[in-house]
């Protein structure tokens, strides 16, 4: 599993970058904040579409492949990003009760570049399936 994950993670992060770029240029030119939520799991016989119900207009779902998609929440800063995750989870959790669901969430930071944010999102991840923490 970790092995496919890292397989194709630079291709994923590189399409993650693409998607996020125009809620980073807002962010850098009017700090409007952003978080980034990515959900893994393991099986792919599951349908990440009933996130979509439970977003905002502003929010934004992008599918990466059929297990892995990032959730672009507007206007979020880190407590409302993890807030909103988990919003989100409780409204799909008798849907993914026996699946090994994994979900990290990073905020954009004056700190932080584009690239750097998609890629510590990926390393919450990476991090979280080498220890088994779904």
């Amino acid at each position: 599993m970790i092995n496919a994950f890292c397989e194709h993670r630079q291709h994923f992060q590189k399409q993650l970058i693409q998607e996020v770029a125009d809620y980073h240029y807002r962010f850098s030119r009017y700090h409007a904040t952003y978080s980034i939520a990515l959900v893994f799991t393991s099986e792919v016989d599951v349908d990440f579409s009933v996130f979509s119900q439970h977003l905002r207009a502003s929010d934004k779902q992008i599918f990466l492949q059929t297990n892995l998609c990032a959730i672009i929440f507007d206007g979020t800063n880190e407590e409302q990003g993890i807030k909103a995750a988990n919003n989100l989870l409780s409204h799909v959790q008798n849907i993914f009760f026996t699946k090994h669901l994994y979900m990290a969430v990073v905020t954009a930071t004056t700190n932080s570049t584009q690239f750097q944010t998609v890629h510590d999102l990926f390393d919450l991840i990476a991090y979280a399936l080498n220890h088994n923490l779904d």
